[in-house]
């Protein structure tokens, strides 16, 4: 289904009565910043490219340790974090993907910066030069900072002296045509110790793309997009050091965000009026306003940290309906705000001694408000207004038990054995109280051998905007209809759904790991079945099992034409899925030295997720949707067996060259009516992305200039061999909701980037 521009920005909200917030939000973030930033004016700035780390003792562990005396899996140095041409720390959480999969899940780690939990700005803003180290935890560490036992951690310790300037501007384009999009931004960074400042400005800008730009055989293509219109203007700022040895952090940003698009043509042929075409609009706006402060300090032998968050969301969105009989175009404009303020403290430590080791834990308590309000201007209907207050109360505890050592000759046969242990229970206004739990075992039985299984049972509300987000109306949109087997221009409606109930999923998995051997290299493999009840979602694609539980969200003409679909928030009876996946790291180092050994190199990750269930109840008393067996999942089709993934990467002085593939197994998909006609065929797909990067700082002909430190160019493809997935019937036809298209509009994109250090 085409989703129209303003359904991808947050939730919809209003346009802010009065700048309050933006004025108390910019006077508490100079304040403070004025009492921390003043002893940075008097450090001595030493350029990045030539600072040398010195080791600091914070209180008992190392400065950024955040081990707890827990071994890193993995320890990367500058000179390999070199290879991977990362501007920022988001864009190396994302290079360092494949290292940091842990064997009992699929999520991302868990990211810290000097011991700490990353706030959002720095985590976007860093560069990679700023890095002095990167260490990769294994997921015990994770409990110590309340998170469950199914992440790793990434720890990213900052040198003690930098100050830079780093700048980017960014454009791409597809080699098709269109799609062409702008992107600028500059930072002010500066670390002295353990006191840092960080400032960021930021402009993205994407044209829209429209169906006549890829010839799609539609009338009126020219007044559809495939792609929206966008900008993002964005300005944030962090202040960090530690006062009287407390750790504190305090981070402010403010973005906008706009979007267009074209939902085809409005025509208005009411009696008597000239005859008037004029496109219909969609259009939205967000603007959101952030601050957090987080503390972190040593009491005994625990640590403890303090967060305090606010968030604004306003937002605004238009929908054109069409003309009104009187040359008058008739708009549905929604306006909402959402406000979240929220307090967690916690504190972690050795809470108890066992034979095998001390029981680390982790307490986390939590007091959140959220208030959400909405207004809904609908043509020919009275103003609706609405208002959600929700309150939530919080508490956790994880912890980690040592059942078996070697080291402390504690049943030694069976290596080093840990249980791990997650309660928390939520108590959510309107909801009541919603328990979750989880258990595990943690096993090395021979060091480089990892073995895991955990279970959990987590229950969650449906957020504020699920229940009142308010209905937004989108006229024409694309979608196709396996019942009918035809592509039809359909309004889709979107937005909250105030009946929806809680969610109960429940996961059970066991992993396995083996590493790292041969340097860095590592085997995984994981398996996992998930449970879920009540599961949230939109509606699956339009089969007659899906017509059949929700018949009330289907409109239909006197011929059986879809022209309506109610896609706002439901509940699904449940979700089934299991899967494994598995696959290998493996580096390859070139060179002689053991220092250019590691940062020149081949390196190259392959990963395999094989699904062996994936059904949905909609609702009981009809039949369960397959989607490895004819049941849609999405406009790809239903849910390929296997996906595949490979990532490789060579580096050598200075040149850079990533390469990441990715392949889909083919599905079939019928309607779910016997009497109706043959299945559509989705072909198996295979894309391939291309970087190339130069740091010109490194490269033998250009190391020696001045202009060229700090700075690094490069080139990237994405879907380099323009493939697309080929969708067709029994004779060979594709239908027109498939066409490539519809399925990528894009293509092929190249993208410049040049950046530059100051």
């Amino acid at each position: 289904m085409q989703q129209s521009g303003s359904q991808n920005l947050v939730p919809v909200c209003e346009t802010d009565p009065a700048p309050w917030h933006r004025i108390a939000l910019g006077g508490l973030f100079l304040a403070v910043s004025m009492a921390m930033f003043t002893p940075l004016v008097k450090a001595a700035d030493v350029p990045g490219t030539t600072s040398v780390p010195t080791p600091e003792i914070v209180v008992t562990a190392p400065r950024g340790s955040a081990s707890g005396g827990i071994e890193p899996l993995l320890e990367l140095s500058p000179s390999e974090l070199d290879a991977y041409g990362a501007d920022s720390l988001s864009d190396l959480v994302n290079a360092l993907r494949p290292l940091t999969r842990s064997s009992r899940s699929d999520q991302m780690a868990v990211v810290l910066i000097n011991g700490h939990l990353a706030g959002q700005t720095e985590f976007e803003n860093l560069p990679r030069e700023a890095i002095e180290r990167v260490e990769i935890l294994p997921e015990s560490v994770a409990l110590q900072y309340g998170f469950s036992e199914n992440q790793r951690v990434l720890n990213f310790v900052l040198r003690e002296h930098y100050s830079a300037v780093p700048t980017r501007v960014t454009e791409s384009g597809a080699t098709e045509g269109g799609g062409q999009a702008l992107a600028a931004d500059a930072s002010l960074v500066r670390l002295n110790d353990e006191a840092r400042v960080t400032v960021l400005a930021s402009y993205k800008d994407n044209a829209w793309l429209r169906d006549s730009d890829r010839d799609i055989d539609v009338a009126d293509s020219s007044y559809y997009t495939l792609l929206p219109d966008t900008t993002d203007a964005k300005a944030a700022a962090t202040v960090s050091r530690s006062i009287l040895g407390v750790s504190s952090s305090l981070e402010a940003s403010y973005d906008v965000a706009s979007s267009r698009s074209l939902q085809g043509l409005a025509t208005d042929t009411s009696p008597g009026a000239d005859e008037i075409d004029e496109p219909l609009d969609e259009s939205g706006a967000v603007r959101t306003s952030r601050v957090a402060l987080q503390l972190t300090g040593i009491l005994h032998e625990f640590v403890w940290g303090t967060t305090v968050y606010y968030m604004h969301i306003a937002s605004r969105s238009t929908s054109d309906l069409g003309f009104d009989g009187s040359d008058n175009m008739l708009i549905d404009r929604t306006e909402s705000a959402f406000n979240v303020g929220n307090l967690q403290l916690s504190l972690s430590g050795p809470a108890a001694s066992l034979p095998a080791g001390p029981v680390i834990a982790n307490f986390k308590f939590g007091l959140q408000y959220q208030g959400f309000n909405t207004r809904d201007a609908e043509p020919g209907v009275a103003l609706i207004e609405s208002n959600l207050v929700r309150t939530v109360r919080s508490a956790n505890l994880n912890a980690s038990l040592p059942i078996a050592s070697r080291d402390r000759g504690i049943l030694p046969a069976l290596g080093e054995l840990s249980g791990t242990l997650n309660a928390s229970l939520d108590s959510v206004s309107d909801f009541g109280d919603l328990f979750s739990n989880s258990v595990g075992l943690d096993w090395h039985p021979i060091k480089k051998l990892h073995l895991d299984a955990i279970y959990t049972d987590h229950r969650t509300a449906p957020t504020v905007q699920q229940l009142q987000a308010p209905p937004i109306y989108t006229r024409n949109v694309e979608s196709f209809d396996y019942i009918t087997q035809q592509t039809v221009y359909l309004t889709e409606i979107t937005g909250g759904n105030a009946a929806l109930a809680s969610t109960d999923s429940r996961q059970g998995s066991f992993g396995l790991s083996v590493g790292p051997f041969a340097g860095k290299t590592e085997f995984l493999a994981h398996y996992e079945e998930s449970r879920i009840g009540n599961a949230i979602g939109a509606l699956p694609p339009t089969t007659a099992a899906v017509e059949s539980a929700f018949p009330d969200r289907f409109v239909r003409d006197a011929d059986g034409t879809l022209i309506e679909i109610d896609d706002r928030w439901v509940n699904l009876e449940h979700e089934e899925v299991d899967d494994v996946k598995w696959g290998l790291n493996a580096w390859i180092a070139l060179g002689d030295s053991q220092t250019k050994a590691m940062a020149d190199r081949i390196e190259f990750s392959l990963f395999d997720t094989w699904y062996l269930r994936d059904v949905t109840l909609i609702r009981s008393g009809i039949p369960e949707l397959n989607l490895l067996d004819g049941a849609p999942s999405d406009v790809t089709g239903g849910q390929p067996r296997h996906k595949i993934e490979f990532h490789t990467l060579y580096h050598r002085d200075g040149v850079g060259v990533l390469l990441a593939l990715a392949w889909r197994s083919p599905t079939v998909v019928g309607s779910g009516d016997p009497a109706a006609a043959e299945p559509i065929y989705f072909s198996s797909l295979g894309t391939a992305d291309l970087r190339v990067f130069l740091d010109l700082g490194r490269l033998p002909w250009t190391r020696d200039s001045s202009w060229a430190q700090g700075a690094r160019a490069s080139v990237a493809v994405t879907n380099l061999f323009d493939r697309r997935q080929w969708v067709h019937d029994d004779d060979g036809a594709t239908p027109t909701a498939f066409e490539p298209g519809f399925l990528d509009p894009l293509g092929r994109v190249l993208t410049l980037t040049i950046r530059k250090v100051f």
